[in-house]
């Protein structure tokens, strides 16, 4: 039986380059699965997780495109693999598998296989990937990315661009090396070391370009676009927008530098207000780019007709009386057995905690299924330090004249009058800092700004829905080292959103991706089920139609199959 997994697995182009250990190692991870004709193997829009070499039967692979037709796109037959994404990436599955006879499938789960790559990394290097499946799989991760969300490139604007700016520094230090090798006879030490300041500047300046044009990236993933774009020590922006708000992409290709070297920009135009864009700029290829991005979409844009295609049927079996299988969830009763095991601090440790918790609120708290924002510390630094200053000299000045012997009840006196003015000013700008807050629930996103002691406040909201693009910026070299910055968030309709001297913005951008991501699902879920009960309800209207006589005696509809056993079940 291992000798025939091995043979199999050599035919197999993915395997064919291992070598006979590693072979014999997969093959331990080798399932035989029985799948009876009508049984689907995976679905459309689920999330990869095996791969699958047919041994015997027949299958057939159908797909439903964006506009909700399914199509029959392959049939695999013995000899046949599917699954190399899958196994290697984990994306969603792009088609439906069903068995059209009786099949015996070799199966490998991707968890069983990434634990022996684990083991054995050298197995990767030997794969005879897809160029497609290679080129993703090396893509960097990043922080911001989601687990199951995959990169499918990164560009960088054409290398013609980068050239164009290196091209003054380039001259200049032409310029200059030769009037050094012209004067080096006269000047001799002075020329060299004058020489070499003078070449740094050109030098220092062409390095700056070649660094900032790395750090500007174009990202595209399976669910979103991305610009990122890093000045070295000034600021730091990313932004990015959903591939199913992406309305339209137009070209625009200027110059004939541009035209003569195939390079351009794509204006990436999101729904909603007309500033709703995310510019990929000078890129090589763009037609080739605006093409990917648009089959990317179509790729959401069907994994979610596809979701919807197979709620409906569930939707339908569940109305015909069919099993339904599914795990039940943890009753209310139990929630609450759990949450009332929780340990909780007596009141008399709670209370000086939290007086003492004022001065000190956290910049980032969640309460329930809201995340809430504060401005970081920086922010209140620049308008405290009148106040501060003053009870500080103030002090200082009282402490002065307790040295000298004078009349100190009325120094004491004097400085406590003047704290009565200082300290509630310093309260006011403390507790203004602390009253402004940005908070992001499961449907919404809210931005309170509220006056000292409840005297006035404005508030701001918008849904999820309605955000079209979320970018941020963080200021230079001091807002890296102390991890603040800024993120905007763009709407259609209520204007732009600024979460204004946040601490980490990235993190805060990505728990935004992630609740827009949350809310979208939810409302394709809601207007599946609204579409499903509409579709029921016409259905039992038509079967109504069709056989009033049940209506008439009050029994429930049935599906004919089922009128057709009792009625053959009364006849006999």
């Amino acid at each position: 039986m291992a000798e025939r997994i091995v043979n199999q697995l050599r035919q197999i182009e993915l395997f064919s380059a291992l070598d006979q250990d590693d072979l014999e190692a997969v093959a331990e991870l080798v399932h035989e699965e029985r799948y009876p004709r009508g049984e689907l193997v995976f679905k459309q829009g689920e999330i990869g997780r095996a791969c699958y070499a047919v041994q015997s039967g027949e299958l057939r692979v159908l797909r439903i495109n964006p506009d909700g037709v399914e199509q029959e796109v392959r049939r695999l037959t013995a000899g046949d693999f599917i699954g190399e994404s899958s196994l290697l990436l984990g994306e969603p599955h792009d088609a439906t598998v069903e068995v059209v006879q009786d099949a015996v499938l070799f199966t490998i789960h991707r968890a069983d296989f990434n634990r022996l790559v684990a083991e054995r990394p050298s197995i990767l290097d030997d794969l005879k990937m897809s160029s497609e499946v290679e080129r993703r799989r090396r893509a960097p991760r990043y922080n911001w990315q989601e687990p199951d969300e995959v990169v499918v490139f990164v560009l960088r604007k054409h290398v013609v661009v980068l050239l164009r700016h290196l091209l003054l520094p380039g001259l200049s230090l032409f310029v200059i090396l030769a009037a050094y090798f012209f004067l080096i006879g006269s000047t001799g030490t002075i020329g060299l070391v004058l020489g070499g300041v003078v070449a740094a500047v050109p030098l220092l300046f062409g390095l700056y370009h070649v660094i900032d044009h790395l750090n500007d990236k174009y990202i595209l993933t399976n669910r979103r676009v991305i610009h990122d774009e890093h000045v070295y020590l000034i600021y730091r922006s990313r932004v990015g927008a959903p591939l199913n708000n992406i309305q339209s992409i137009q070209q625009v290709q200027e110059g004939m530098l541009a035209r003569s070297f195939g390079f351009g920009d794509l204006l990436i135009e999101t729904a909603g207000e007309p500033g709703g864009v995310v510019t990929f700029r000078q890129i090589p290829d763009p037609t080739v780019v605006q093409k990917r991005i648009f089959r990317q979409r179509e790729r959401v844009e069907a994994q979610a007709r596809a979701e919807e295609r197979a709620a409906i049927q569930d939707a339908l079996h569940r109305r015909l009386g069919e099993d339904s299988r599914g795990r039940e969830p943890a009753s209310d009763q139990e929630a609450s057995s759990e949450q009332d095991g929780r340990f909780e601090w007596p009141s008399w440790i709670v209370g000086p905690l939290r007086a003492v918790g004022y001065f000190f609120p956290a910049l980032r708290y969640e309460e329930g299924d809201t995340i809430t924002w504060r401005k970081h510390w920086v922010a209140l630094l620049g308008p405290i330090w009148k106040p501060m200053a003053a009870i500080g000299l103030v002090t200082l000045v009282a402490a002065w004249f307790l040295t000298r012997n004078g009349d100190r009840l009325t120094v004491l006196l004097s400085y406590g009058i003047l704290l009565m003015f200082l300290v509630p000013w310093w309260l006011w700008i403390f507790e203004d800092w602390q009253n402004d807050i940005y908070q992001v629930t499961s449907s919404r996103i809210i931005d309170i700004e509220q006056l000292p002691f409840g005297l006035r406040e404005e508030r701001r909201e918008a849904s999820l829905g309605m955000i079209q693009n979320v970018s941020l910026r963080v200021p230079g070299l001091i807002g890296r080292i102390l991890g603040y910055g800024s993120v905007t968030i763009e709407t259609a309709g209520a204007g732009a959103f600024t979460f204004d001297m946040v601490k980490n913005p990235e993190r805060v951008q990505s728990e935004i991706f992630r609740r827009m991501e949350r809310f979208a699902e939810h409302e394709r879920q809601k207007r599946a089920r609204r579409r499903r009960d509409e579709l029921l309800d016409w259905f039992t209207v038509y079967d109504q139609m069709r056989h009033p006589e049940a209506r008439r005696q009050g029994g429930p509809i049935l599906p004919s199959s089922q009128r057709g056993d009792a009625s053959d079940t009364s006849s006999r």
